[in-house]
């Protein structure tokens, strides 16, 4: 049985409207190629700085510390001794002559009136030999009698002397031993120190010796203390050590310089600590330009110039080295264009 009209009016619908659209597709044009973009590398961008003449100072920068110039230490005598009576204390004031330590003496002034009399005996009977003539030798006898009796009579007024341990100035205690009454020192013991608080100095002490290198005695020191300034100058350097200086002190002075000031800041105090500078070298109306544009090669040094948009390597000599600028010897001229961190 054949299909009826209906059907082939739809399937003639469906393959026009295939057709229709199969049409729209293979008609459809292309669109035309877009442009690429053009690059434009980014730009490069060149630090410089400009090689100008000026002045550039090496310094010596740090803080020292105030200390007395004036500093006695308080030592037990040759015989040593049982403390009698004990005053010393760090920190403590003293005047001049003012008794910090005293030590049992026992019979000892009663021997030194003894041996006055041994003194004055020995001294009549020399005389009475002086009187006779022609005895020499009983004469040389009685000498050395005297000198005997006397050099005893010397010894213990010695030791009296040094049963008491005095200031030797107006002052301050900064060190003392923690003793008491009844407990026995050595001979030559030191026992406590005294220091002048009004003569004070300043002291800068450094790791290594070459630190030092360049300080002079006598060089003009500035000295900042509690935002002020004040100057001073060196007074003692390794530059200056003696040749016989002690050896158990040796590393000590190579290690640290002394500085004097004009005029001590009121406020000052023992163990206080002040900024210093002192400039160790000085070059005026020299070219200069800065660290980062010199660049080391071979052994070498080398910066950079700027000419026209286009980069030199100049061979150069530099010199002094201060912060973040440096000198420049030979190999460039004032004016140019200096390349930052090539």
């Amino acid at each position: 049985m054949l299909p009826g009209k209906g059907f082939a009016v739809r399937l003639g619908g469906c393959v026009l409207a295939v057709l229709l659209l199969g049409g729209c597709a293979l008609g459809e044009s292309k669109p035309a190629d877009l442009a690429a973009p053009l690059f434009q590398p980014p730009e490069e961008k060149v630090e410089t700085a400009i090689a100008s003449r000026g002045t550039i100072e090496t310094r010596l920068r740090g803080n020292a510390t105030f200390v007395p110039s004036r500093v006695t230490k308080l030592v037990v005598g040759s015989s040593g001794g049982v403390i009698k009576a004990y005053y010393a204390e760090t920190g403590k004031k003293v005047e001049n002559g003012e008794v910090l330590v005293q030590l049992e003496t026992g019979e000892l002034e009663d021997r030194i009136e003894l041996q006055k009399l041994n003194v004055e005996r020995a001294v009549l009977l020399y005389k009475e030999t002086a009187g006779m003539d022609g005895d020499e030798v009983a004469l040389l006898s009685r000498e050395a009698d005297l000198e005997r009796e006397t050099a005893a009579l010397r010894a213990l007024t010695t030791r009296l002397a040094d049963s008491e341990l005095k200031a030797p100035f107006e002052g301050i205690v900064t060190f003392a031993e923690k003793l008491k009454a009844g407990n026995s020192v050595q001979p030559y013991q030191a026992i406590a120190t005294v220091a002048d608080p009004s003569s004070l100095q300043l002291v800068y002490s450094v790791k290594q010796p070459s630190e030092l290198l360049g300080v002079e005695t006598g060089m003009p020191v500035e000295v900042t203390y509690k935002g002020k300034l004040y100057e001073g100058k060196v007074v003692q350097s390794p530059s200056a050590l003696p040749m016989r200086a002690d050896p158990r002190n040796k590393l000590q002075h190579a290690t640290r310089i002394i500085i004097d000031m004009d005029q001590l800041p009121p406020e000052a105090v023992i163990g206080h600590s002040a900024e210093i500078a002192i400039t160790l070298q000085q070059r005026e109306n020299t070219i200069i330009v800065p660290r980062t544009s010199v660049f080391s090669l071979s052994g070498s040094n080398y910066v950079q110039i700027l000419e026209e948009g286009s980069r030199l390597v100049r061979d150069v000599e530099t010199g002094l080295t201060s912060g973040s600028d440096i000198e420049i010897v030979k190999g460039i001229e004032e004016g140019q264009q200096i390349v930052l961190n090539p």
